[in-house]
């Protein structure tokens, strides 16, 4: 049971603002409020037809709701606000993902393996900004997530997991993404993460026109970031995170994108 409380208040994971990916759940009839805030910026797109060199910066909030009805199933919503160089402070996106757990290391299995399907409601004004990485105007996903703690006395002390995803918008061709962490805790009190996100699409364009841009649906898109995450428990009041994210690789897609964000995690039951 303590177990069990302590994975779910370290689970939330900022890994560009998505839903839940990692594959342990929280606690039954246990929620999860998850408020975060991200400073991005570029100066340039990789294959910009005309080039394209100027400061773009994004301002995104995001509000995430986690809920487990029972050991094995879990339901994740998520709302995003945005503020960018294209888009004035808005509504972006909003997703609901539902996820099974088919086996469980924290009750003794080998690994934790845990299966879901995702859809994602994109706003239009935002599908129109290269900085937004939604596809289309709805964006659904079947993913997988598999990962293994390594104890020290009652809890966890290291963890790895990686999560797969291959997906489809309302148009335009798939994708595939992947992520992939390694991660410390010390004293259920200070954890650290070193993570890698990435993403290829099969669209058949590989040039973008910024100014009139209309999602990745139809855009061979390849990117790659590596980020480090550090985060405090503060008592019950949750647990406050800090990250930094960097774009090592990038193909049709924003390029040596900086990514600087502050979370809070609280879990709460009614």
């Amino acid at each position: 049971m303590i177990r069990r409380w302590i994975a779910a208040f370290l689970t939330m994971s900022g890994l560009g603002f998505a839903i839940e990916v990692q594959p342990w759940f929280g606690e039954v009839f246990e929620f999860h409020f998850l408020q975060s805030y991200s400073y991005s910026w570029f100066s340039s797109v990789q294959n910009a037809r005309p080039p394209y060199h100027h400061f773009f910066y994004d301002n995104l909030l995001y509000s995430g709701l986690e809920f487990s009805p029972s050991p094995e199933w879990d339901v994740d919503l998520d709302l995003q606000f945005v503020d960018t160089t294209k888009v004035n402070f808005n509504f972006r996106t909003l997703a609901l993902q539902t996820r099974y757990l088919w086996i469980d290391d924290i009750i003794g299995d080998p690994v934790s393996f845990a299966t879901g399907v995702s859809a994602r409601l994109t706003a239009p004004s935002s599908l129109k900004d290269v900085s937004c990485p939604s596809h289309g105007n709805v964006d659904f996903e079947l993913n997988f997530s598999l990962g293994k703690e390594f104890d020290a006395s009652d809890t966890w002390r290291f963890r790895a997991w990686i999560f797969g995803a291959v997906g489809h918008a309302n148009l335009g061709a798939p994708w595939v993404r992947a992520i992939a962490s390694l991660e410390m805790n010390r004293e259920d009190l200070h954890k650290w993460a070193i993570y890698a996100v990435g993403i290829n699409g099969y669209g058949r364009h590989t040039h973008i026109d910024v100014d009139h841009f209309s999602g990745y649906a139809k855009v061979r898109e390849k990117a790659i970031d590596v980020g480090i995450r550090y985060g405090y428990r503060v008592g019950v009041w949750g647990t406050v995170r800090a990250e930094y994210l960097r774009r090592v690789l990038a193909k049709s897609a924003p390029q040596n994108v900086n990514n600087i964000m502050l979370s809070w995690l609280l879990p709460f039951s009614l």
